[in-house]
């Protein structure tokens, strides 16, 4: 779904706004427009509720996931080693909000595990850190 937000202009029109940052840190994971969280939430928790879990697990699930989404998000210099290849993490997730003209766009969409980009390629992990954020 993070994938269809970049592609899609009418909904990056929208998600633009959490790429809008310059400084990367967990409160950047609550930068949203209203709109964005309403199709994103209903695309990924609605078809779980019409499946029959319960809410609980629906909403554990939606607790995991912000979790990991502020972890991603943190301005943290944590190295994860090997998981890199299964989980997200800062390092990772930074390159994903690069200014356009300082690195490649759409890379790296995963929100709580990077193992999507290394297998559809769209993983960049440097070895440095992004010279500047945000998307003006």
């Amino acid at each position: 779904m993070h994938n269809v937000l970049h592609r899609v202009p009418a909904l990056w029109e929208f998600h633009k706004v959490h790429h809008s940052t310059v400084e990367m840190d967990w409160l950047s994971n609550w930068r949203f427009h209203w709109i964005e969280i309403v199709v994103y939430q209903t695309v990924l928790y609605l078809p779980a509720t019409l499946l029959g879990f319960s809410p609980a697990a629906t909403f554990g699930c939606a607790v995991i996931s912000t979790t990991l989404g502020h972890f991603a998000h943190a301005n943290l210099r944590w190295h994860v080693g090997p998981l890199r290849y299964f989980i997200n993490s800062p390092e990772m997730h930074v390159w994903h909000h690069v200014h356009p003209e300082c690195g490649p766009q759409n890379r790296n969409f995963g929100i709580s595990l990077s193992l999507w980009d290394w297998i559809f390629r769209t993983a960049y992990l440097p070895d440095r850190d992004p010279e500047r954020l945000g998307t003006t």
